[in-house]
């Protein structure tokens, strides 16, 4: 079942999800995978454009990610998967930032989330 389904149909029901895997298999860290394989040109494309966006509000990328990754009233909780030591604490400090909301607006007017997709904004 695609996404743009199970979260509704999991907060019609009220069940919590657990969002795994919010960096994509890394291309949201700035690495080199999307769903453990090689990055498709249309995938890099989009990474590439919400990395701009976040260059122009000074914020990280995987910032971003946690906080979109938490926004659905589905979502209860993400494990974002540290691959060493260090990951906890860049991921501990990115749930910290501060996003303004005009990121979100900007986001969402670009069309580099779904139109219909929750927000931390909307909440």
């Amino acid at each position: 079942m695609a996404l743009q389904r199970l979260m509704p149909a999991a907060q019609r029901k009220r069940v919590d999800l657990v969002i795994g895997g919010p960096y994509s298999s890394g291309v949201l860290a700035g690495g080199r995978h999307f769903e453990y394989g090689a990055v498709p040109p249309a995938i890099a494309a989009r990474v590439e454009k919400i990395s701009a966006l976040c260059a122009e509000y000074n914020i990280a990328v995987r910032a971003a990610a946690l906080h979109f990754s938490l926004a659905h009233p589905a979502s209860a909780a993400v494990i974002p998967g540290a691959s060493k030591p260090q990951r906890i604490l860049e991921d501990h400090a990115a749930l910290k930032t501060i996003i303004p909301a005009d990121f979100w607006y900007e986001l969402r007017k670009r069309r580099l989330v779904a139109e219909a997709a929750p927000l931390p904004i909307d909440k």
